[in-house]
């Protein structure tokens, strides 16, 4: 994976992960909503005590219910997140390793080749300097 397609996928990740948020806050916001709601609608209802405190005990279940669902959700994207994100640094630790080992071996080859043309530039010189001596 190139560093380009790198760092296209963090900013894809980054605006999920704000996603993520946003409904998560929504998600919160609703529930508290619908708490404050029921625990209204309930007080203001006209009924008897033992209704209304039964009624509230019915809503603060549900709402509990409902905000426990959230949290398990959240928490759920999150374990997704973190593994996607270990699996994206597994892979770019591949790709830097796979280019290393490429580097590596193209510069053996070079040096091996460099070696090569001096030895050989060293022999002509040689047989340029006996040719060159007097007799």
């Amino acid at each position: 994976m190139k560093l380009n397609d790198l760092i296209k996928e963090k900013k894809r990740m980054i605006e999920r992960e704000k996603k993520k948020d946003a409904a998560k806050n929504i998600a919160v916001g609703t529930a508290i909503g619908t708490a404050i709601g029921a625990a209204a609608g309930v007080l203001l209802a006209p009924k008897s005590g033992k209704e209304t405190r039964q009624d509230i005990v019915d809503k603060t279940k549900e709402t509990a219910e409902n905000v426990k669902n959230s949290v398990k959700e959240s928490v759920e994207a999150t374990k997704e997140w973190q593994e996607k994100i270990k699996d994206d640094i597994k892979d770019a630790y591949e790709g830097i390793k796979e280019a290393k080992n490429e580097v590596t071996e193209n510069i053996e080859a070079d040096e091996e080749q460099i070696i090569e043309n001096i030895e050989e530039t060293v022999e002509e010189d040689k047989e340029e300097i006996e040719e060159s001596k007097p007799l």
